[in-house]
């Protein structure tokens, strides 16, 4: 049985991904695992974009995981999500990513794509894709700074 000890949680400012920090932290405290928290700013996008709503989110999932008592890192980069979440998986020498879907269908998911499905094909690690509507465990929790973030997509 492999022992998971590095787990990148790869974050956007929607439910989705707050969803997959959820069950990301729920890993990282039974493991007693590292947790890398990952955004990545889309290339086609200024590095400013949406800065104020970045830093709100990741300093409050920041402070939760460290109230779990949870070793945690974040991480802003700019470029594309997909190749930003390998570099870091790879980099840090991770045993599991993690990352949030929002079940995109039909003409935005051809037009935009999905970065979990890049993600996949080039995994050299378990990757677990959280949806969107998943229930939440009981443990699962938002906090009052992080609903008050707003979901925006690129």
């Amino acid at each position: 049985m492999t022992t998971i000890k590095k787990i990148v949680c790869a974050i956007d400012l929607t439910q989705a991904s707050r969803n997959a920090f959820d069950r990301a932290l729920s890993i990282a405290r039974a493991s007693k695992a590292r947790l890398y928290i990952l955004h990545a700013v889309p290339k086609n996008y200024p590095f400013s974009w949406h800065q104020r709503e970045r830093l709100e989110l990741l300093t409050s999932l920041r402070k939760r995981a460290e109230r779990e008592g949870v070793r945690v890192r974040t991480v802003e980069q700019h470029g594309d999500p997909a190749r930003t979440i390998v570099l870091h998986a790879n980099a840090r020498k991770a045993d599991l990513v993690v990352l949030g879907s929002n079940r995109r269908r039909g003409w935005q998911r051809f037009r935009e794509g999905s970065v979990g499905e890049r993600v996949l094909r080039r995994a050299a690690w378990p990757v677990l894709i959280v949806p969107a509507d998943a229930p939440l465990g009981r443990r699962s929790r938002t906090t009052s700074s992080e609903s008050s973030a707003h979901s925006h997509r690129p």
